[in-house]
């Protein structure tokens, strides 16, 4: 998709063409070079740069300054390339206030809410899985940094025209299950609290009653056996306590805005033999091995050695042997994903029923589960699988690409991206759920729920006292956006995978590289462009021409957010969007601080619409984010 950055750009390498072939004649260099070598510059020489002269300096046996200079003098203005010039080897370009401005600002009043939108991911199919969380507890910090990821990593694929489902993959049959159910059966089954909650408290007690007392493990062990058989009292009272902890994990995440399409149950996954399915297609295609003697003696394995031509990312596995299948008969975590994977993929037919779980989220739409009983409805299999699981997953995350390989599809292999996160700390404990360190040792919690709380009470006093906050009969419901504005910039500024430290002293300021910061900024150009009152938006050359280097240096960053867009999408990276937003912000300050707005004369029409479009694009980010852009503070 065209647009007034990449237009220029265009221009430009269309003029350094044309002058070089002025200059030198016909030169052998490769033409999508040069586009390669064309930059945006934030320098005293231009808002454009070349640094083609140094490729060419080779075959034209020159100094790249002379050939700068050479290609400057041949260079020929455009429409949006006003001036050119050579410094130190570069050529550079600058751009025409009048004709760029015009450009951008037009842009963005015709695409309003669609401003920054790509079509890159247009026709393809994508399924995001996150955050996966165990149903036997509430979501902590590592869950909801996990959470906030997936969401707006698909936010992002969304705007890029992607066909994304969001999944929720529920392990409802694990021994953290198995541990809950025997802890309902014998310690109580009456909540005095938010289900999760209660439910991952009685956990932390049966856990440490189990590491006590061997006849409670034993107990444990044959209760896993039984919810794993299907069909069983066991199994029945697993999945409505699974179901029951689930409705309130959506609790904690509809008061986050965090929304999903579709539940997909461990314990569905056996009942429709997802792995009996994959194993056969697996063993049609020659890929399993069955040893009889040895260590792997009665196992299903895969032989790991056979990848190491196929993958340059596994040259060094851990193991020559991956076991799908122990010798008893029980399935690896491996197994079952690759089986999951299958699914996802198209590979094994779709024979889950389905059922409506919540039938309307905070974003409208219904989130659907996989169920014993219901409909069979499914939309078609995925292009591509992003699935955001911790560091620690990252070896069975490659074992799962290399089955791929292994069974005859490199490019589902090549499709299935592991998005690695880091760790989440809160001072003062850790975050173990086998543990409880959500609990907190110092009489906190490490809960989502409780961080909102916490985050939201401090936010209240901070409006409360703040000067920049002037609508007073609103304080709860502006520290509440502002708490979530907080937290989830926070959770997504930091590159996903490094470890990150929460802060709310920090997160909650109104000045620096903070959530609430881009809110304020998108409510101050609010508040201006009410007091303006309405004026017409469309402008003449005249108006454009009035643009002085404040505004003119919002419009740059302006003309950018398609490609900071697609940039973010592509290498799934929210905290390219963060940098983004924060470098508009604070350019849009040192333009608003430094320059009149309203009555400056005959820039004034000029300055408002500049106003008017940073506020717009300010808001799509934010949007994008997941953060609710406020009109008044």
């Amino acid at each position: 998709m065209n647009s007034p950055s990449r237009d220029a750009k265009s221009e430009f390498e269309r003029i350094i063409d044309d002058a070089i072939l002025s200059a030198y004649g016909k030169v052998d260099f490769e033409r999508k070079m040069l586009g390669d070598t064309i930059k945006y510059a934030s320098s005293e020489f231009g808002d454009l740069s070349c640094s083609i002269s140094f490729a060419l300096a080779r075959s034209l046996r020159k100094d790249p300054r002379k050939i700068a200079a050479e290609i400057a003098k041949h260079a020929k203005a455009g429409r949006l390339v006003a001036e050119i010039g050579a410094e130190s080897g570069y050529i550079n370009a600058r751009l025409d206030r009048a004709s760029y401005g015009s450009a951008v600002i037009e842009r963005i009043a015709a695409m309003k809410k669609d401003y920054g939108r790509s079509e890159i991911g247009k026709g393809h199919r994508v399924f995001v899985e996150s955050p996966s969380v165990n149903p036997n507890k509430p979501w902590h910090v590592g869950h909801l940094r996990n959470a906030i990821l997936g969401s707006v990593i698909s936010n992002l694929l969304e705007f890029c025209s992607y066909d994304v489902e969001r999944e929720n993959y529920i392990d409802d049959l694990g021994l953290q299950v198995a541990e809950s159910v025997w802890g309902y059966m014998h310690m109580g089954n009456e909540p005095d609290k938010k289900f999760d909650t209660w439910l991952g408290e009685q956990y932390v007690m049966v856990n440490k009653r189990m590491s006590e007392k061997a006849a409670v493990k034993e107990e444990i062990n044959h209760l896993v056996k039984r919810m794993e058989a299907g069909g069983t009292d066991e199994a029945k009272t697993a999945r409505e306590i699974a179901e029951k902890c689930v409705a309130a994990q959506y609790e904690t995440a509809s008061m986050y805005g965090i929304c999903h399409d579709i539940l997909v149950w461990e314990s569905d996954i056996v009942s429709e033999k997802l792995l009996e399915k994959a194993l056969s297609v697996a063993d049609k295609a020659g890929m399993l091995e069955k040893p009889k003697e040895g260590k792997y003696a009665g196992c299903v394995t895969i032989n790991l050695d056979k990848v190491k031509e196929l993958a340059k990312d596994f040259e060094n596995p851990l193991e020559d042997t991956k076991v799908l299948v122990r010798s008893n008969g029980t399935a690896t975590y491996v197994a079952k994903d690759f089986a999951f994977h299958m699914w996802k993929f198209g590979i094994i037919e779709d024979t889950f029923k389905y059922r409506t779980f919540i039938r309307k989220q905070v974003d409208g739409g219904e989130l659907r589960t996989t169920s014993p009983s219901g409909e069979r409805k499914r939309l078609g299999p995925a292009d591509s699988v992003i699935n955001i699981i911790d560091d620690r997953q990252r070896y069975p995350q490659l074992i799962l690409k290399a089955a791929f390989k292994l069974l005859g599809y490199p490019e589902i292999s090549s499709s299935i991206v592991h998005l690695s996160y880091g760790t989440v700390g809160v001072s003062g404990g850790s975050l173990s759920g086998r543990k409880g360190g959500w609990m907190g040792e110092d009489g906190r919690s490490y809960t989502a729920d409780y961080l909102l709380e916490e985050v939201s009470k401090k936010a209240a006093e901070i409006v409360g006292n703040s000067k920049k906050v002037t609508d007073t009969s609103k304080v709860g419901e502006i520290a509440r956006a502002i708490a979530l504005g907080a937290i989830k910039f926070d959770f997504v500024s930091v590159a996903p995978e490094k470890d990150m430290l929460f802060s709310w002293e920090r997160a909650l300021k109104f000045e620096g590289d903070t959530g609430p910061y881009c809110i304020y900024t998108y409510a101050r150009a609010t508040r201006l462009l009410e007091k303006a009152g309405p004026a017409e938006h469309k402008l003449v050359e005249k108006d454009y021409s009035a643009l002085g280097a404040g505004e003119f240096a919002v419009i740059k960053l302006l003309s950018v957010a398609d490609e900071m867009v697609e940039k973010a999408c592509r290498e799934r990276r929210p905290n390219i969007l963060t940098d983004y937003l924060l470098e508009l912000c604070t350019a849009f300050s040192k333009f608003y601080e430094a320059v009149p707005v309203i009555g400056s004369g005959e820039a004034e029409r000029a300055r408002l619409a500049v106003v008017s479009s940073t506020r717009q694009t300010i808001g799509n980010m934010l949007l994008l984010l997941g953060i609710k852009p406020l009109e008044r503070m």
